[in-house]
């Protein structure tokens, strides 16, 4: 009889042991599951078509897939203070009168029920940095059949900013800050809950940014507010220039898209 309460607290203790393991088991997953997407382009030095998804991806990342022109990965890797950094990074080529490079990469769906997801990347102009005009930009969603939002060097405005892709009047907002040979970073907060997009260029990577410090500001389209996206677009085009994109990560916490280490 005596050892029935020591089984019954032996018991109670395995059981506790196994309930703390789940726990941080689910917690790990949890913390795991806020990086939606993830890549610094650390794939051989040739074509980006297959390359990805990385070790270790988020649920539901693709591998890219090209859908014009050679998009490609070069040996020069994009730099910032406090960004992670891996090595590497994909380099798109534009033409003069046309759409040039374009690669496309698939996500774990982006809806509205996330309320907040914070997306970030690296890009400079490498290769003839004087060219004006064009395009160089980060779209989520799909940019010929479903709602979308371009984040880059908007078309023929020759300045960073943000588009809803949609060509009505008041689809855009830029900062006036133009791409040069330098790497920039750029902050993009999705607010599902107020449908409205923030940009922030080179923002400090220690701390999350300001609504009131937002470079660019942009009411979100009802229908990308219903649909969400599950693809993420890299493409340039109408410009001689070339493009360099690194360090592409989205995530539902502004720490998600400065560290990518947790891959």
């Amino acid at each position: 009889m005596k050892l029935a309460p020591f089984i019954a607290v032996a018991k109670s203790s395995t059981l506790t042991s196994w309930g703390i393991a789940i726990v941080v088991c689910l917690t790990a997953t949890l913390a795991r599951a806020d990086l939606i997407f993830a890549d610094s382009f650390a794939y051989p030095k040739d074509y980006l078509e297959g390359d990805g998804p990385p070790p270790g991806s988020p649920p539901g990342q693709g591998g890219w897939m090209i859908f014009n022109g050679s998009p490609k990965v070069v040996s020069l890797g994009l730099e910032h203070d406090g960004i992670f950094w891996a090595g590497r990074s994909a380099s798109l080529l534009g033409l003069d009168s046309t759409n040039g490079d374009k690669a496309v990469a698939a996500l774990g769906p982006v809806t509205a029920e996330d309320g907040t997801v914070w997306v970030a990347f690296l890009i400079r102009k490498a290769k003839n940095p004087q060219a004006r005009g064009g395009y160089a930009v980060v779209s989520l969603g799909n940019d010929v059949t479903a709602p979308s939002l371009g984040i880059g060097m908007l078309f023929f405005k020759d300045s960073y900013g943000l588009d809803n892709n949609t060509g009505e009047r008041g689809a855009r907002a830029r900062t006036g800050v133009r791409p040069t040979n330098e790497t920039d970073w750029l902050v993009t907060k999705l607010d599902f809950v107020n449908a409205v997009e923030y940009l922030w260029l080179n923002p400090s990577p220690g701390t999350e940014p300001e609504i009131s410090e937002a470079d660019a500001r942009l009411p979100m389209t009802a229908d990308f507010l219903a649909s969400g996206f599950s693809e993420i677009v890299l493409k340039i085009g109408y410009t001689p220039a070339t493009f360099q994109f690194d360090e592409l990560r989205v995530g539902t916490t502004f720490a998600d898209v400065v560290n990518g280490s947790r891959l």
